[in-house]
């Protein structure tokens, strides 16, 4: 019994160490990062939403986020609800150039994160998203984000790292974004469920537009 198990555990240490020397000759590769539009020319109206607004970030944000290349606008759909769209894009994760998780950048600038939930965008299980409730002062807002790249939408940031490392040695690419879709909540009863579903409604109409953005 104990020589099986110590085989078993010699297999897995191979295994292992087969998986790391891979990435590392990997890693020293030219990724291969597949043509994209850039995030420019995303489209300012799409289905029942038009950008109102663009913001940028500012030269010590760029610095702080290193990415390849972002989108940071505002839509308004046909109802008058809001959406604030944050998309950051890496062309590669090496180098400790990568994803900063909202759970760290919000909090960072002053917002509580509370009620989370989680969401499947469509019919693949695997296709989920996380929400959660922000707070700041006296403004509330439901935020949404996922990991996306690769034809993957993950919700788990921690699986996004497996799937980058995995994909690191059987693709030779890492290239992936954040995707962002924060809804500000309005007054009175029913809000926070009103911004919930714009919220979701949005990223649902999203998501099958951003493979020419971010390369399955």
């Amino acid at each position: 019994m104990k020589r099986h198990l110590s085989f078993i555990v010699m297999l897995l240490f191979l295994a292992c160490a087969a998986g790391i020397a891979q990435y590392l000759a990997r890693a020293s590769e030219r990724e291969r990062v597949p043509p994209r539009v850039s995030l420019a020319q995303f489209p300012p109206q799409f289905d029942v939403w038009r950008q109102v607004d663009a913001q940028t970030l500012t030269a010590g944000e760029f610095r702080e986020l290193k990415v390849d290349d972002y989108i940071s606008r505002t839509y308004v759909n046909d109802k008058g609800f809001t959406v604030f769209l944050f998309i950051a894009y890496y062309a590669s994760q090496r180098h400790r150039q990568t994803f900063h998780s909202p759970q760290n950048c919000l909090p960072g600038a002053g917002w509580t994160m509370s009620d989370y939930r989680l969401h499947s965008l469509d019919d693949l299980a695997e296709r989920r998203i996380n929400e959660y409730l922000i707070e700041k002062d006296d403004a509330k807002m439901i935020a949404f984000y996922w990991y996306h790249g690769r034809g993957r939408v993950v919700a788990n940031e921690y699986w996004g790292r497996f799937y980058t490392i995995k994909d690191s040695m059987m693709l030779g690419r890492t290239d992936g974004a954040l995707v962002r879709v924060i809804a500000p909540m309005g007054k009175g009863g029913g809000a926070e469920e009103q911004a919930r579903q714009a919220g979701l409604d949005f990223a649902r109409v999203l998501l099958p537009m951003l493979s020419s953005y971010i390369p399955d």
